[in-house]
C-alpha cells in the first residue's frame, strides 16, 4: 500500500543556510517591503525637507528607518516563534481584540488606498505616454496589479517588484548624481549637509520621523517571510540581512529625495503640496538636465507608484484576510484545514473589495469624513502594534533566542511613546477637520 499524500497545507521548510553568500541569495521579502513602503507621499515629504532645509533633515528619516527596522525585526522574530500567522500570535494577547482592531484599520485603508496609488499610476504613464485616455488605462493598471497578486504566488509579485526596484533605484540615484551637476548645488549641499534641530520644529520633526515607510507593510512582511518558509529561529539571520537590505534601500530613497529637493529647489521657497507638483518637477528637469532628466524622474516615479500598488494591495490583503480568517476560526485558527493562504477565498474577496473601492473612489472623490476616520483609526497601527510586541515577546513560552533583550525593549518602548504622539497628532487633526 502506497504511503498517504500529504496534507495541501503541509509546508515544506528548508534549513536556513549558514554563509553569508547564502543568505544574500535568499533576500526577497525585504525588497518587496522597501518598495511596498515608499509611494508618491514619500517622494513629497523627502522633497520638501530638501526644499526647506536641504540636507540637513537627512539623520531625521534615518532615525525613522532604524525605529521602523526595529519594529519589522521584531514582528519577524514573533513570526518565527511558532508556525502560525501574526494575527493568530496575537490573539494570545487580548484575543479577538487585535484582529478585530485591524481588520477595521485595513479596511479603512483599503477603501482610499487603491484609489490615491492607481489614479496617480495613470497620470505618470499619461505624462510618458500623452495618447493613453485616463480610465481605459486606470482599469489595466488595477487589473494587472489585482490579476498578479490573486493568482496566489508570491513569488510572481516578489519578481515583478524586484524589476521594478531596479528601475526606481537606479533611476533615484541617477537623477540625484545629475542635479548635483552644476556650483549651485555643490553650494548647497556643502551649505546644509551639517545635521541640524530647526527651532520651533519638533512636531515637524516627529512627523518627519514617522513619515517614511508605511505601517501595513511592516505587517504584512511577516506574511511574505512566511511565504517563503522562514519559519523557526535559525532563520533569523536571514530575516536580519534581509531586513538591513530593505531599510537601507528606503534611506537611499530618503536621501536621494531630499538631495532631489535641495539641489532643485533649496532657498526658493517652494513646497509641492500634492502629486501635480511632483510633476512640475519633472517639466522643471527639462531646463537643467533636458528631456532625459524628465523621463528619468517620470520612469522612477512610476516604479515608486506601481510597486506601491502590488505591495500595498498585496500586503493589506494578507493582514485583512487573515484577520477575518482568525476572527471566523478563532480558537481553532491553527487547525490544518484553516491555515492562511494567498488562495483562499478570504485573500481573493480582499482583492476584489480593494479593486472595487479603488474605481468607486475614483469616480466619486473622496468623502472627507471617512478620508480623516481612516487616517486617525490607521496611525494607531504602530503604537499598538509595538505595546503588543513588547508584552508577548517578552514571555518565557517564547524561544529564548527570539525573546526580546534590553535594547529591543527601549527601541520599541521608544517606538510606542513616538508614534503614540504621532497617533494622537492625527487624531486631533481629524477631529479638528471633522468639527471644522
Amino acid at each position: 500500500m502506497s504511503a498517504p499524500s500529504p496534507s495541501p497545507t503541509t509546508v515544506t521548510t528548508a534549513s536556513a543556510p549558514g554563509t553569508l553568500t547564502g543568505r544574500l541569495r535568499l533576500i526577497g521579502p525585504g525588497i518587496v517591503l522597501a518598495l511596498a513602503s515608499v509611494g508618491a507621499s514619500d517622494m513629497i515629504t523627502t522633497m520638501n525637507s530638501g526644499a526647506e532645509y536641504g540636507l540637513a533633515l537627512i539623520w531625521v528619516f534615518t532615525v525613522g528607518i532604524i525605529l521602523k527596522f526595529v519594529l519589522s525585526e521584531a514582528v519577524s522574530r514573533l513570526q518565527m516563534s511558532g508556525d502560525r500567522s501574526l494575527l493568530s500570535h496575537l490573539t494570545s494577547f487580548g484575543g479577538r481584540t487585535f484582529p478585530a482592531l485591524f481588520l477595521i484599520a485595513e479596511l479603512l485603508v483599503g477603501l482610499f488606498f487603491g484609489a490615491g496609488v492607481v489614479a496617480v499610476t495613470t497620470n505618470i504613464l499619461q505624462a510618458i505616454f500623452p495618447v493613453l485616455p485616463f480610465w481605459p488605462t486606470a482599469v489595466v493598471v488595477l487589473a494587472s496589479a489585482v490579476i498578479l497578486i490573486g493568482i496566489g504566488r508570491y513569488g510572481l509579485v516578489e519578481k515583478a517588484m524586484m524589476g521594478f526596484g531596479i528601475l526606481m533605484f537606479f533611476g533615484i540615484i541617477a537623477l540625484a548624481i545629475s542635479v548635483y551637476q552644476g556650483q549651485g548645488a555643490q553650494d548647497v549641499a556643502v551649505e546644509t549637509i551639517a545635521p541640524t534641530f530647526p527651532q520651533g520644529s519638533i512636531i515637524t520633526v516627529m512627523s518627519l520621523i514617522g513619515g517614511v515607510g508605511g505601517a501595513t507593510g511592516i505587517l504584512a512582511y511577516s506574511y511574505w517571510i512566511r511565504e517563503k518558509s522562514w519559519r523557526s529561529a535559525d532563520w533569523k539571520p536571514v530575516v536580519r540581512i534581509d531586513l538591513l537590505i530593505s531599510y537601507g534601500l528606503v534611506l537611499v530613497f530618503a536621501v536621494a529625495m531630499s538631495a532631489v529637493g535641495a539641489f532643485i529647489l533649496y532657498g526658493q521657497g517652494f513646497t509641492i503640496s500634492d502629486n501635480d507638483s511632483l510633476f512640475a518637477i519633472a517639466d522643471n528637469l527639462i531646463g537643467r538636465i533636458g528631456e532625459v532628466g524628465r523621463m528619468i524622474f517620470l520612469i522612477s516615479f512610476l516604479a515608486v507608484v506601481y510597486t506601491s500598488v502590488l505591495g500595498g494591495f498585496s500586503g493589506i490583503a494578507y493582514v485583512t484576510s487573515d484577520c477575518i480568517r482568525v476572527l471566523r476560526r478563532y480558537p481553532h485558527q491553527d487547525e490544518p484545514e484553516h491555515e492562511m493562504s494567498a488562495k483562499s477565498i478570504e485573500f481573493r474577496g480582499a482583492l476584489v473589495y480593494l479593486a472595487i473601492a479603488a474605481l468607486v473612489i475614483m469616480s466619486f472623490g473622496k468623502p472627507v469624513t471617512l478620508v480623516l476616520i481612516y487616517a486617525a483609526i490607521s496611525a494607531f497601527i504602530l503604537p499598538v502594534l509595538a505595546v503588543a510586541l513588547l508584552v508577548i515577546l517578552n514571555r518565557s513560552s517564547v524561544a529564548a533566542e527570539l525573546r526580546n533583550r534590553w535594547l529591543s525593549n527601549v527601541l520599541l518602548g521608544v517606538c510606542f511613546l513616538l508614534f503614540g504622539f504621532l497617533a494622537v497628532l492625527q487624531v486631533k487633526e481629524s477631529v479638528m477637520g471633522l468639527v471644522g
